[in-house]
Parts: structure tokens; C-alpha cells; sequence
């Protein structure tokens, strides 16, 4: 006689998944974060790795507290997010003179949205802002700002540039390939429903899929933010520092799915590390 099928429960599994991401935010915490809050004086590179990951830390900071299927626009916005900071942050190496052209591109489209809305002013005086900032702005930095953009962006249009890679997100996880490539087919889409206006992500649906829906994207939060911790550590040379680093990290993102301590344990051999090491 066949046992009974275990019923799939949505609830619990999304809860399982957003510990995934908990449980990397304790390990950041261990083994990143204090590292990263020792560094003193950085170099215009490690300003784009730091200033990514802290922005990513904020987001999971947030993603924790949402803890109600309610939420699901919320928490599908916040994870696209996730997601294309972990495509940022790999893309540095991957683009000539990423870190320069990541910083530069921050004046850029200062620069491109201050004369937008110049140029909105010119036909349509604005009423609820003072335009004079906007004016001193170009005024005092736009032949700076446009200098550099032609060193950096040759023969691309100002209009053109949307992103200081000179590249849509589909080309860039193109460049970079695995897992982003894989997780963007799969999963990018139905974040930007969340994020979009229409109606394809909420209509005729049972109250159950939109606990799904958080679940999927709990693990999609943290499999990008697995990404920019390794980005992390990689740059950083922590696990230099630390002994076994990534396999904590395999550990922590596991832990969520064992529910025995034998299973704990068989986790923990199969990564190399006992009780005693692991954190």
C-alpha cells in the first residue's frame, strides 16, 4: 500500500522560502557586512560594488517585513529590484570601464532629467516646483557632464542611453549569462506585471496563487541576492579571511528546508562543515 501524497501547502512553502532569504541576511550579517563597515577609503570601483550591495541590503530589510500575501504587488516590485541589482553588480567586470561608466552615468541622467523638465517649463510654466534649480544645474554642470558622456558613450544620443551599459536588461543577462540569464526568462515577466499597469497579473486568479506568487518571488530575491553577496566576497577577497565562505553560504541557503537535526547534519557533511564551523 502507497503512502498518501504529502498535500502541497503554499503558505508554508512561500514562509520556507522567504527564510532563504533570512537566513542570507544572517550570513551577510556574520560574514559580509562587517567586513564591508571596516573599509575606509575606497576607490571609485569598490564605491559600485558597496553602494549596490547596500542598496540590496536595504531592499531585503523590507522584503522581511512583508510577511502577508496582501503584499504581493510590494514584494514582486522589491525582488525585480533585487534582480536587477544582482545583474549590475556582475556587469562591472563584464562592461570596459564598467565602474567608471556606472558612476558617470549617475550625472548623466541627472543631467537628462533636469532639461526635461527645462524643457517642459519653456511651453508650460511648472508651478509646483521652482525651475532655477534645475537651471543652476545644467547651467554650472552640463558641459562637464556632456564631455564625459562623449569620452565614455561615443556616438551613442543622449536620448539613447538608458543605462550605462548601452545595453537592455534581455541583452545584458544575454552577456552574462548563468543563473541570471535562466532566472530572467523565467521569472522577469511576471514581476514587471507588478510593477506595470494592466491587469495580466491579477485577474482570474485564485487567492492561493498569490501566495504562490510571493513564494516565487522570495527565491528569486534570494537567489539575486546570493549573487551580489558572492559578488561580495569575490571582490572583496573575504573568503580569504574566512574558511569555507561560499560553502556557509550553500549552508544558509538550505537550512531553511531541513526540518531534523539529521538532516542538518547531512547538510552540513555534504558541504564540508560540522556543527562546530558552521555559523
Amino acid at each position: 500500500m502507497s503512502a498518501s501524497p504529502i498535500p502541497f501547502n503554499p503558505a508554508k512553502v512561500t514562509a520556507q522560502f522567504q527564510s532563504v532569504l533570512q537566513s542570507f541576511a544572517n550570513f551577510d550579517k556574520i560574514e559580509v557586512k562587517p567586513v564591508i563597515d571596516t573599509l575606509l577609503g575606497t576607490t571609485e570601483r569598490e564605491k559600485c560594488f558597496i553602494a549596490t550591495y547596500m542598496r540590496a541590503s536595504a531592499n531585503v530589510g523590507t522584503l522581511l517585513e512583508l510577511k502577508h500575501r496582501k503584499h504581493f504587488q510590494a514584494i514582486n516590485m522589491l525582488t525585480r529590484a533585487m534582480f536587477e541589482l544582482a545583474v549590475d553588480i556582475r556587469l562591472i567586470d563584464a562592461i570596459p570601464n564598467g565602474s567608471e561608466k556606472m558612476l558617470a552615468f549617475v550625472d548623466v541622467e541627472k543631467l537628462r532629467c533636469a532639461r526635461k523638465i527645462l524643457n517642459f517649463h519653456s511651453t508650460q510654466p511648472i508651478r509646483r516646483a521652482d525651475p532655477s534649480t534645475y537651471t543652476s544645474f545644467v547651467v554650472n554642470e552640463g558641459r562637464r557632464i556632456d564631455a564625459m558622456r562623449a569620452r565614455l558613450w561615443p556616438g551613442t544620443k543622449p536620448n539613447r542611453l538608458t543605462h550605462w551599459s548601452e545595453k537592455n536588461l534581455q541583452e545584458r543577462v544575454a552577456l552574462l549569462k548563468s543563473p541570471l540569464d535562466e532566472l530572467y526568462v523565467l521569472n522577469y515577466a511576471h514581476l514587471s506585471w507588478q510593477v506595470h499597469s494592466g491587469l495580466t497579473g491579477v485577474v482570474n486568479l485564485k487567492a492561493e496563487t498569490f501566495t504562490n506568487m510571493c513564494g516565487s518571488a522570495f527565491i528569486l530575491a534570494a537567489d539575486s541576492y546570493g549573487e551580489i553577496l558572492l559578488a561580495m566576497i569575490q571582490e572583496f577577497k573575504i573568503e580569504k579571511a574566512t574558511t569555507n565562505i561560499k560553502q556557509r553560504m550553500k549552508v544558509a541557503r538550505a537550512l531553511p528546508f531541513a526540518e531534523t537535526q539529521e538532516e542538518i547534519d547531512r547538510l552540513l557533511a555534504a558541504c564540508g562543515l560540522d556543527a562546530g564551523t558552521c555559523s
